[in-house]
């Protein structure tokens, strides 16, 4: 029985190496964020994406500047709106689904060029039912859809930045 176990084992790890192994030969990688041409960066205004925004940007090597003149990159957050709709209702009148919005408005502006650029807006959108019985839950739900629906547009915002150019 023990000779069993131990050829168990091996095979264990034997098919253990052999998938990593064909995973690193397949050229598997996690997905990247893609590089962002600036080295300074100065963000203008207010929004609960604004602390994700900067730690993003921190993490890909960009420094966070506070003055416009050290930035190669001004970005300016204009506008941030946060809705629910009423999607659906049952027969009586009681809501079953609603719409959850996220959006962001902003703006770029090249330190080579003198105006800024035309606003624009990033937005996340999700559906989700809803039901007075499991208020609690339903509640953590749709904290957890706003979550997912801002780390969207921040990875829409962070690939936005990514296709700017410098000025050459």
């Amino acid at each position: 029985m023990l000779h069993i176990l131990k050829h168990r084992h091996l095979a264990y790890w034997f098919s253990v190496l052999t998938l990593s192994v064909m995973l690193t030969a397949c050229g598997f990688h996690l997905r990247q964020p893609s590089p962002i041409a600036f080295q300074t960066v100065q963000i203008k205004g207010t929004t609960q994406i604004n602390t994700a925004l900067k730690k993003a940007l921190i993490e890909q090597g960009i420094k966070i500047v506070t003055d416009a003149e050290d930035a190669e990159l001004q970005l300016e957050l204009l506008k941030e709106e946060n809705e629910q709709r009423i999607l659906s209702l049952s027969g009586t009148g009681v809501v079953r689904e609603y719409e959850l919005y996220y959006r962001v408005q902003y703006r770029t502006k090249l330190a080579s060029d003198a105006t800024w650029t035309l606003p624009i807006i990033m937005e996340g959108r999700r559906d989700y039912t809803y039901n007075d019985a499991n208020l609690l839950a339903k509640q953590a739900e749709q904290k957890l859809l706003s979550d997912s629906m801002q780390t969207d547009v921040l990875n829409g915002i962070m690939r936005r930045l990514s296709a700017l150019k410098k000025a050459q």
